[in-house]
This record gives structure tokens, C-alpha cells and sequence, in this order.
């Protein structure tokens, strides 16, 4: 098996990847909200063309068959020690919010161990309702007592520290991350349209796996997953059905240095 790849092809069936041969999953799905991405848009009208073009917009039976399929890949090749992330986020579905809670009915055999709330600045407006500025990452592992988990490795400054009541100025981040999105000023900013920040996937591949682990992302995208894990010493594989995306991978992956001491 071949390490460190990125695969321009479905993720439905992964036969480049061994048997329980990754230590952690993560990944953020095409979320099938009806969007033409790549477009800059004001009330329905396309203002501006940049970017790859991508339409998000699967007949939802379709579109849940296919995450099925994906994630029963992602747990064949899941070690018994290992989990799995998953970032998704409320719909807006004829004037309705739907949560994302249909996806534990793909995860019935794992252990919901945390749902996260990643919780952001900026993004998008209206005037309809309060503006959106949270998502979910929902974090399962195969054995419920088993598994990679290094909490010290991911802590944060306690603002309210006090040594007279705790041995450490470090606390643990809690359920609720505050992570700004990806900005225009940002220098990891790519023209993908849905790249999800390196902070928000370095905190989860420092917590769920270990150096030289393998990372595996079905849906890389931009290469964030891919990026995070080289920097931080672990392998990588994933896979991409855009071309254009592939591209913008591979030349972030060949930017990246590793840090020092991993």
C-alpha cells in the first residue's frame, strides 16, 4: 500500500487502502445544498465568475447512499484503536433548518465519544432568521474504551488559572471550539470554496493519532487534511474528484516543511 497519495477518484470504494490501516478519518462531505460554487453572487444573480465550479446538488437519496458507502469504506480501513471526524453543518431546506443528526444512522456499529461545536466570526448573512456561525464535528471511534486520544497534546491557556487549585495553566479545550474560518487574507487561502481551517484539523489529528499514523480524508479538497498531516509527522491519504483540487493539493504539499522534533 502506497502512503502519502491523493487519489483522483470516488471514495466509495477504496481499494488503494489496506484493512484496518488507518488511524484516523477526517473529513468534511459535500454538504448537498443546492450551490453552484465558485460564483460570487448578490440575490440570485451571478456577479462574479472565479474559481472552480462546483454544483452541490445530489437527489438526496442519492446523496445519502453515496456518504454510506464512503463511510462503510472509512471504517473497513479504520484500525480498532482508531476514529473518525466528520464536519458538517446545518441545511437550509425550503425555508427550514434541517440538522445534520440523520448522519449518526451511518455510524450505529461506532461510539459517538464527543459532538463538537466549531464555532466561527464571520460567514454567511441574513435577514430572515439569526445569522449561522457554528457547525458540527462529529467524533466516533470503533471501541468506546479503547482509543487514540492525547488530551495533553491539544490543551489550551486557562484564563482563569489558579496554582493554589490546579497543577497545570493548561485546561482542556472543552466541546466548544472557537476557530475562525478561512479569509480572503489568510495565508493558506486557496480558491477552493468550502476550505475548512488547518487550526480547526491540526487539533483533531494532534488528539487522535500519533506521529507516523496514517490520515485519511475521502473528500481532501483543498489538501487541508493532507497538509496538517505532513506538518505534524503523520502519512496521509485521501481522494478527490476534481481535478482543479487535486492541483491545489500538491502544490500546498510541496510548500509544507515539517515541523521540528516530529
Amino acid at each position: 500500500m502506497k502512503l502519502d497519495q491523493i487519489y483522483m477518484c470516488s471514495s466509495e470504494r477504496m481499494t488503494q487502502i489496506d484493512d484496518k490501516s488507518v488511524s484516523l478519518v477526517v473529513t468534511s462531505p459535500p454538504y448537498n445544498i443546492d450551490i453552484q460554487y465558485g460564483n460570487k453572487t448578490a440575490k440570485g444573480k451571478i456577479l462574479e465568475s472565479k474559481g472552480v465550479k462546483y454544483h452541490d446538488n445530489m437527489d438526496e437519496t442519492e446523496y445519502r447512499e453515496m456518504l454510506k458507502n464512503v463511510f462503510t469504506e472509512c471504517k473497513r480501513v479504520l484500525k480498532d484503536d482508531g476514529s473518525i471526524w466528520v464536519n458538517i453543518k446545518n441545511r437550509l431546506i425550503n425555508g427550514e433548518i434541517v440538522p445534520p443528526f440523520w448522519i449518526q444512522d451511518f455510524f450505529t456499529d461506532m461510539y459517538l465519544k464527543n459532538l463538537i461545536i466549531w464555532n466561527f466570526d464571520w460567514g454567511g448573512s441574513t435577514s430572515k432568521r439569526f445569522a449561522p456561525r457554528y457547525e458540527f464535528i462529529f467524533w466516533y471511534v470503533k471501541n468506546k474504551n479503547e482509543y487514540i486520544f492525547n488530551l495533553d497534546d491539544v490543551k489550551i491557556p486557562a484564563l482563569n488559572y489558579r496554582p493554589d487549585r490546579y497543577k497545570s495553566q493548561l485546561k482542556n479545550p472543552t466541546d466548544v471550539w472557537r476557530i475562525s474560518m478561512v479569509s480572503g487574507n489568510f495565508e493558506e487561502r486557496t480558491s477552493h470554496p468550502a476550505q475548512y481551517p488547518e487550526q480547526l484539523i491540526e487539533r483533531i489529528v494532534l488528539a487522535g493519532s500519533n506521529p507516523g499514523d496514517i490520515i485519511m480524508d475521502p473528500f481532501m479538497g483543498s489538501g487541508t487534511t493532507a497538509v496538517v498531516a505532513k506538518k505534524l509527522g503523520r502519512h496521509y491519504l485521501g481522494y478527490e474528484i476534481v481535478n482543479e483540487y487535486c492541483d491545489i493539493a500538491r502544490k500546498r504539499l510541496e510548500k509544507v516543511e515539517v515541523k521540528d522534533g516530529i
